[in-house]
């Protein structure tokens, strides 16, 4: 067997550094995506609501003038609502204001969703809808 000079292994082979991630690493790598996947699919429901409003509002504004009164705008707002099982707000949360001339609807609200333990996620939304009338 022939050895280089200085090197007690044999000619030709030369040691490489080792790359990749050792088991440890993969464990805390595989722990940390895990449980980002775990937030956000638990996030996912309070976002669906999220977007199911804005269509509601944008529906509910589309369906009245600027003569429609308040009142009816959020009773338009609660039929709707039920159909596409909204639990979050009601019509009575929704702001109804008329400017230039069209109507504007505007729901504030915070859903908290927990996540593990005493650890929750609170979603601050703001949905704001605009008649095309």
């Amino acid at each position: 067997m022939l050895k280089s000079k200085g090197s007690t292994r044999p000619c030709g082979i030369e040691r490489r550094a080792e790359r990749g991630l050792s088991l440890v690493g993969f464990l805390i790598l595989g722990s940390l995506v895990a449980f980002v996947l775990f937030t956000a699919a638990r996030s996912i429901p309070a976002w669906s609501e999220y977007f199911a409003i804005k269509k509601v509002l944008q529906a509910t504004a589309d369906e009245f003038t600027v003569a429609a009164q308040p009142p009816a705008v959020r009773a338009a707002f609660d039929r709707r609502a039920q159909i596409d099982d909204i639990s979050s707000i009601k019509g009575n949360d929704i702001e109804v204001s008329k400017v230039g001339g069209k109507i504007v609807l505007r729901a504030t609200y915070s859903k908290q969703v927990p996540v593990a333990g005493n650890m929750s996620l609170l979603f601050e939304f703001d949905a704001t809808a605009t008649s095309n009338k």
